[in-house]
Formats: C-alpha cells, sequence, structure tokens
C-alpha cells in the first residue's frame, strides 16, 4: 500500500499501468501533470491516443505492446498531451506479470526529454556546420593535443598534400605528418629526415614563442613548407590554452609566383624581359658610387633604333614587337655580366658599363653595335633596324646619373642626326646646343600666348597668263630679343615639343581671316604639319574656323607632305577625306623627294600636286632634272591633277614650265613673301610681265 501511494505522489515522471490489451488502468499525478488527462478521463483508454495519427495508422503502438510481451522496451518519440501539444519523451513499457507468470499489464514510465532533445539537436547542428566548414575550407586544419598528437583534420588537409585520408589518421604524432607529407617528393633518406626535423624543429619553435612570452593560448605564427620546387605552403599555428594546437595549411605556390612575377615586372620589361627604366637608374647609381669610390670610369649609353617606326608603320606593332624580342636575345647573348642593359620604352634603350681601359668600352659598344645592326628575316621579309648610340663618360662629363643620362641622350641625337656616324660620344658644345633648344621651345610657347607671330603670302600665279591664282601662307616670328627667327629653326622644334598644334590653329584662323576681308576671292594655302594631320578632330576644328570667320571653303587649300600622311597613312587619308568634304582643296607638297609614291596619289584624290623647288635649281642646267620635271608633268595630266612648281627664281626656268605644261608657279621671280593689301593686291615685289 505504501509503494502505490509513493509511485501514484510522483510528480516528475508520468508512471502508470496499461491492461494486456494496452488500456490505461492506473494513473498517477506525474502522468496528469506531464498529459494533462486527470484520471476519470484516460482511466480504460487505449494508450495509442498518446501517439500521433501517423503513428497510429502504422500499428506503431500495437507493436511496441507485442514487443513489450517479450521484455521491456524503451523508445524516444513525440507523444501528445490532452490539449495537442508535443513533447519528446522517452517512454519504458515492462511487461508486469502474476506468479504464475501470465501477463497481468504492462507498467509504463515516460520522461520529458524535450529539453535534452533540444540540446543535442543544436549540438548536432553546430557539429554539422562545423563538419561543413572544415570540409569546405580552402585551408587544411590539423589539432593536436598537448602531447603533440593529431587529433583531427579535415579532408582539405590530405588532399593539400597528396594524401589518402587514412594517411592522417588520430593518434599519430607530429613528426609522423610530416614523415608523411615529405615521403611523396622522392628525396633521398637524408635529406627527407633533415627537412622533416628541420620543419618540426620551427613548428615548435612557434609554440615555444608563446610560452616564453607567457601567454597562456593565442600566439603562434607562420612558417612556409618548401615541398620541392613546385609546392610552396603556408602553415599558421596557433597555440591552446591545454597545451595543444591549432595548425592551418594554405597553398600558396600561386601566390607566390605571382608576387615573384610582379616583383620581376617592378625591375624587367615586360616584353624583352631587359632590365626596365627603374632598375637602370638604380643599377647605374650604385655602379657609379662603386666607380667613384675605386677611382674607375663610367660609360653610359644612350641607344635610339633608327627604322623602328618605319618597320612598325609598314609591318605593324606585332613584327616590331618581334623585332624588339629578337634584338634583346642577341644582346642578352654578348654581354658580360657586369654590363647593363635595358629597354626605356618603345625603341629607347640604355647601357652601362665600368672600365679600366677604353678598348674594353670600344669592345662593348661594338657588341652592342653588331646585334642591332645585323638584319632580322621575319616573314619572309629582312628589316635592318640599325641604331644611333651616343656615349657619355664619368667623370669628365657628368658626376650623376641624372647628367650623365642626359649627356648621353645629347650625342645620340647628333649620331642620329649626322649621316655617317652611328656612335657619337659627348662633347660640351652638344649642352650649349641643347640649351638653346629648351630656351628656344620655351620662346614658342610664349610667342602663341604674345601674339608674336604674323603672315607673310606669297603669290601664285598661272604659268601662261601670269594671272595671280591664289597665295601661299607663310608663318613669320619676330621674337623682341633675337628678332625675326627663321622658319626652318622653328618649325621642327615646334613639332617636336608640340607647339605646333595652337600655332597651326593659329595660323589656319588668322589666315582665313585675312583672305576672307579681300575684295577678290583669292585662292590661300596653308600648310599642314604630321602632328596636326593626326588630330581625330583636325576636320572639325577646320569646319569651326571656316563658320567662324566667314570664308569660302573653296577658296582654302590645305597642304602637307606624303611624309606627313604616311606617318599614319588610314587615319591621315580618313581625316583628309572628311576636309574634303567641307569643300577644301587638298595639294600635296614637296612632290619627287624624300618619301614620294604613286600609291598615294592613287589612293586619295588630291586636288594639286606641288613640285619641290629643288628640281627647278637644277632644271636649266642637267637633262635629268628636266626629264624627272617632264614625267611629274605628263603623270599630273594622266591623273588630271594640275601641278603647281615652287622655287622659280628666273625667267628661263618659267619659260621651261610654260613649255612642258606645267600649270602654275611661285617663287621670288614671281612675288616675294610679303605683306599683302587690304583688297588682296600683290604688293609689286619682283619684275613680272605678263606675255601677251
Amino acid at each position: 500500500m505504501g509503494f502505490r501511494l509513493l509511485v501514484e505522489g510522483v510528480r516528475d515522471h508520468a508512471i502508470f499501468m496499461l491492461d494486456p490489451l494496452g488500456r490505461v488502468s492506473t494513473w498517477n499525478v506525474g502522468a496528469q501533470r506531464l498529459k494533462g488527462y486527470a484520471a476519470a478521463e484516460i482511466l480504460g483508454r487505449d494508450f495509442a491516443q498518446f501517439h500521433s495519427d501517423a503513428e497510429r495508422a502504422e500499428g506503431v503502438p500495437r507493436r511496441m505492446l507485442a514487443e513489450a510481451r517479450a521484455g521491456a522496451v524503451v523508445r524516444e518519440g513525440w507523444r501528445y498531451r490532452k490539449d495537442g501539444t508535443a513533447f519528446w519523451a522517452s517512454v519504458t513499457l515492462d511487461p508486469v506479470r502474476d506468479e504464475e507468470g501470465g501477463l497481468i499489464g504492462f507498467a509504463t514510465i515516460t520522461r520529458d526529454q524535450t529539453r535534452g532533445k533540444e540540446d543535442a539537436d543544436r549540438i548536432a547542428r553546430v557539429t554539422r556546420n562545423l563538419d561543413i566548414a572544415l570540409e569546405n575550407m580552402s585551408q587544411g586544419l590539423c589539432l593536436f593535443g598537448a602531447d603533440g598528437r593529431l587529433v583531427l583534420a579535415n579532408g582539405r588537409c590530405a588532399a593539400l598534400f597528396g594524401l589518402a585520408e587514412r594517411d592522417m589518421r588520430p593518434g599519430m604524432d607530429h613528426g609522423a605528418l610530416l614523415e608523411a607529407i615529405h615521403a611523396r617528393l622522392g628525396l633521398p633518406e637524408a635529406e627527407r629526415r633533415r627537412r622533416v626535423e628541420d620543419a618540426h624543429a620551427r613548428h615548435m619553435a612557434l609554440l615555444r614563442q608563446g610560452q616564453e612570452q607567457g601567454q597562456e593560448q593565442g600566439l603562434g605564427g607562420q612558417l612556409q613548407l618548401r615541398l620541392g620546387e613546385e609546392m610552396a605552403v603556408q602553415v599558421t599555428v596557433r597555440r591552446m590554452e591545454d597545451g595543444g594546437w591549432v595548425a592551418t595549411y594554405e597553398d600558396v605556390t600561386e601566390r607566390l609566383r605571382a608576387e615573384a612575377r610582379i616583383a620581376y615586372l617592378a625591375h624587367h620589361d615586360g616584353l624583352t624581359g631587359l632590365a626596365n627604366r627603374a632598375r637602370f637608374n638604380e643599377a647605374l647609381r650604385r655602379e657609379l658610387a662603386l666607380a667613384e669610390r675605386d677611382g674607375a670610369r663610367l660609360a653610359v649609353i644612350g641607344i635610339d633604333l633608327d627604322k623602328f617606326k618605319e618597320i612598325n608603320d609598314q609591318r605593324g606593332h606585332a613584327v616590331g614587337d618581334r623585332v624588339l624580342v629578337i634584338l634583346a636575345e642577341r644582346i642578352r647573348g654578348v654581354r658580360a655580366v657586369d654590363e647593363l642593359v635595358a629597354r626605356l620604352g618603345g625603341d629607347e634603350f640604355a647601357a652601362a658599363k665600368r672600365f679600366d681601359d677604353i678598348a674594353e668600352l670600344h669592345g662593348f659598344i661594338g657588341r652592342l653595335e653588331d646585334c642591332l645592326s645585323r638584319p632580322i628575316a621575319l616573314d619572309g621579309f629582312e628589316l635592318r633596324p640599325d641604331a644611333s648610340i651616343g656615349v657619355s663618360l664619368f667623370p669628365q662629363d657628368a658626376r650623376t646619373a641624372e647628367a650623365l643620362m642626359g649627356n648621353a641622350d645629347l650625342a645620340m641625337y647628333r649620331a642620329k642626326a649626322a649621316l655617317r656616324e652611328r656612335i657619337c660620344f659627348y662633347e660640351a658644345e652638344m649642352d650649349e646646343a641643347a640649351r638653346s633648344r629648351r630656351a628656344l621651345a620655351a620662346a614658342l610657347w610664349e610667342a602663341v600666348e604674345r601674339e608674336q607671330f604674323h603672315l607673310d603670302f606669297q603669290v601664285q600665279r598661272n604659268v601662261s597668263s601670269g594671272e595671280v591664282t591664289g597665295f601661299e601662307v607663310l608663318l613669320r616670328w619676330r621674337h623682341p630679343d633675337w628678332g625675326l627667327v627663321p622658319p626652318m629653326r622653328f618649325i621642327p622644334l615646334a613639332e617636336e615639343c608640340g607647339a605646333i598644334v595652337p600655332i597651326g590653329e593659329w595660323v589656319l584662323r588668322a589666315a582665313c581671316r585675312e583672305a576672307a576681308s579681300w575684295t577678290r576671292p583669292y585662292k590661300i594655302a596653308v600648310n599642314l604639319s604630321a602632328v596636326q594631320l593626326g588630330d581625330e578632330h583636325l576636320a572639325a576644328h577646320v569646319g569651326a574656323i571656316l563658320v567662324e570667320t566667314g570664308l569660302d571653303p573653296r577658296r582654302l587649300e590645305l597642304e602637307m607632305t606624303e611624309t606627313a600622311i604616311v606617318t599614319d597613312k588610314v587615319r591621315s587619308l580618313r581625316t583628309l577625306r572628311q576636309i574634303k568634304a567641307l569643300g577644301v582643296s587638298i595639294a600635296i607638297d614637296d612632290f619627287g623627294v624624300g618619301y614620294s609614291s604613286l600609291d598615294t596619289l592613287r589612293t586619295f584624290p588630291f586636288d594639286k600636286i606641288k613640285l619641290d623647288r629643288s628640281f627647278m635649281t637644277e632644271v636649266e642646267h642637267t637633262p635629268e632634272s628636266k626629264a624627272i620635271l617632264r614625267a611629274i608633268l605628263a603623270l599630273g595630266r594622266s591623273l588630271n591633277i594640275p601641278v603647281l612648281a615652287e622655287g622659280v627664281e628666273t625667267r628661263v626656268q618659267l619659260d621651261i614650265l610654260d613649255v612642258e605644261g606645267c600649270t602654275e608657279a611661285q617663287g621670288y621671280f614671281l612675288g616675294r613673301p610679303g605683306p599683302i593689301t587690304a583688297d588682296g593686291a600683290v604688293r609689286p615685289a619682283a619684275p613680272f610681265a605678263i606675255r601677251e
């Protein structure tokens, strides 16, 4: 009786009896508290109602009773209260028998394990997430205990080192893991053991570092494992409070290669592999310091390829790049270890060499010249890049790297300008010339701003009638201190320094404004440089100036040399077509000298051919010049392009042009350049009588 009262009074567990058919026969306070049924509500009812509808449909309660007849059954699962809410239950179903062994029912004990279930589920989720994270890390990870033995490792770790997961078994010590990693490298045993011991010692040193600093956990460090020539692994070690440690392993092979490549490109030319400007300047300063310390001499050499632009224009940039690569390979094949050669950019190179005997320097320069001048066979063509070389010497020419480089450049430009010299040593007067050019360039820019330019006009006449057909516009510069500066002195420099662009725009605007004010509708001829022709907006600028000044486009003629056109022939001809579409005439200037070809005349419908003045100088005296003149005039007639001869200075020259059928002429005999009257009339400048 006392035991029964004890059971019925238990409040933390549901304890009740079932009869052999599974109907509730007793019910304690704990059962009422857990399941929500009073004894009067539940006695005599089937215990299956504590299960879900699905379990009842599947016969789960009946199977539990059947199993319990043979012995105690313990199950966990969801059970349901009177109000329909669920809880996670641990249920024990134990058979109860009489003295003769007959089944009289089942003792049932039910415990609410919901909180334990939630904790277990949460732990399972965390564990599952950790497993997923570990297996999806890009790094390998190992956890070692305080005894140095492996506790766990993720799959990435084995894959990283090319090991099977069974090769990284828990319980193996750190040294054994390193043995397994290095075993794949195929090293001799002694070398393998040396590397394993070194790697283990470095790991342990990182861990001791934390202990020596009194840190219980967190401290460690990084080291790199070099596994042969093909692989580098960065190891990060972190010490734990219990004396164990966590190690992560990251494959940094590609990163190190990229860093090495970046470091290489920071000091080398990406195309040729030669030293670049930064590396050359650094090495030059070092060589200069050594030369000064040892009392040695040092040569700085500036190199510029003479025909590289021509190769690029005619064969394309891909061929130009191959030429540079071939030249670099040649240079690498002949230079000594103490000789520095660099590509500074484009077709510009530089070299440096310390020497005691001048013969050593001449030998080096000779090798360089041979490399740069030997023909190159590419795609069935033989190319000769050639080079201009300038040399500056320490200590006599300069004592700083910058000055030596500048002087070598001056010498190189002197070599480029010379007809017979490819190698030129620096001389002091070169610096004077360079300073003069710099002063002239600065004054040019000031001349644009201060309006120091003015225009002269040279008359152009019909050869047969002597009638004025137009004027060529000629730029003049009167400097306040230097006086009248010759065009041949400042025009090339303006093209070189870029001042030709604003100057050319000023000339075109001023000439158009002047011509628009004349009462007579003469044409004006304005020269264009290669720099202007390279401006893709040139046609728009010309159109805007014509609108601004009100000049009829048919009265404007633009002249350019064929050399200016072939600088970038495709772009130039496109620009000329755009200008011609405005109604402006296009003339090809200085025809017959320099770069002249029938292809350009065929490609573009020029409105005029201007014969170079050099033919007029000799046409009176040499039959060859007269034959060339006759051929060019015949060419103009066949193409229906009028020809204007420049440089006519005598009556005989004019008569020859008339006999040969030349259309127009200009020159001192017909009228010297000068101002023009307000009505567009020519001021008398030379005796010229129109033939009757």
